[in-house]
């Protein structure tokens, strides 16, 4: 097998792996609390927007707006997610937020006029810059307030914040891997899949044991 057959049949284990995600936020959803709901929410967007692009990439030969429409999502739900966990300067996080929307639709307006040799996906970075910022503020409010974090919060939000900090750095030059014509922005592309799969699987076992850890306590209950 080819490293280019490798990397297309990994394409194809992100839907299945979303998949799982999904069908077990189905399976746990009334013992979810609200972050792991919102989160199985997060994945339900994510294969959702995997298969249309699929689609749509299929039959018009680009997908890149759903690089875009993407973002924009995320952004949605990861601001609800850290809207909810965060306490304080709440005016400050809906002001950059409604920006960042603002921006972020003005660019998927504006792609119709563009190349795509042209393409630079601001929004993404956009929306992976905010949501690091969300993961660091939520850590120095809970820092501040020297009070008790659950573990499980307190790991998720690591999580995310490893992972998206990495994504910043990756789509920071999606403009030349995107261009590039050598071997080498493949092992770019293929490096950021891995990290993306791994991602769902830490997501999708968040949820399942969350879903298990509030059945067990009703039980006991």
């Amino acid at each position: 097998m080819t490293f280019y057959e490798l990397l297309d049949l990994f394409t194809f284990v992100s839907p299945i792996v979303l998949f799982v995600g999904v069908v077990t936020g189905v399976y746990c959803y009334r013992s979810l609390d609200l972050s792991h709901k919102v989160i199985m929410y997060y994945l339900l967007i994510a294969l959702s927007t995997d298969i249309i692009s699929r689609i749509y990439g299929h039959v018009y030969g680009n997908n890149l707006i759903f690089i875009l429409i993407f973002a924009l999502l995320e952004l949605g739900v990861f601001s609800i997610l850290y809207y909810n966990l965060l306490k304080k300067n709440k005016k400050v996080f809906l002001i950059g937020i409604g920006i960042a929307v603002l921006f972020m639709l003005w660019e998927i307006w504006s792609l119709k006029m563009l190349h795509v040799a042209d393409f630079q996906s601001y929004s993404k970075v956009v929306d992976t810059f905010l949501i690091v910022c969300f993961s660091i503020a939520y850590f120095f409010e809970k820092i501040n307030s020297q009070t008790q974090t659950e573990w499980d919060l307190f790991l998720l939000n690591s999580v995310i914040l490893g992972f998206f900090s990495l994504n910043l750095i990756f789509f920071l030059p999606i403009n030349y891997l995107i261009n590039e014509t050598s071997i080498l922005k493949f092992y770019f592309w293929f490096a950021n899949l891995i990290l993306t799969l791994l991602f769902y699987v830490f997501l999708t076992r968040a949820i399942w044991k969350n879903g298990r850890t509030h059945k067990q306590l009703h039980r006991g209950l």
